[in-house]
């Protein structure tokens, strides 16, 4: 594999840019199938139902799971991120913090969000 060094000629530079563009878009990539794939079911029965009531107890509903994570900081990342849909850089921006620490609050307080509700289904 080629490795960026100071020493590298042009050719072997415009080829670690490539390289590194390449890698930087798939990850790019990677990131937003997985919020889309996290978002549409959020998203799907509020556009199909649009009882108030049902809306509001959607939202009770919504409120109380955020309850379940404990920090109040992985809260506020996963219902800006998945519940508003706004991107993690902005959510980083926010919070004065990086993108990538942003998206490891998310995962952890996603994980802890799955394992409550596979407990409260085998209740």
């Amino acid at each position: 594999m080629i490795t960026c060094d100071e020493t590298l000629d042009a050719v072997s530079v415009e080829t670690c840019r490539q390289l590194l563009k390449r890698a930087a878009w798939r990850i790019q990539y990677k990131t937003r199938m997985q919020q889309v794939r996290e978002c549409n079911p959020l998203y799907d029965n509020q556009f199909f139902d649009n009882s108030f009531e049902k809306m509001v107890l959607s939202e009770i509903y919504v409120e109380e799971l955020l309850d379940v994570i404990p920090w109040e900081k992985c809260r506020y990342i996963v219902k800006r991120t998945i519940i508003e849909g706004i991107s993690e850089r902005h959510v980083a921006a926010d919070l004065n913090m990086t993108q990538q620490g942003v998206s490891k609050w998310k995962k952890k307080g996603l994980e802890i969000l799955k394992q409550h509700l596979i407990l409260s289904i085998k209740q």
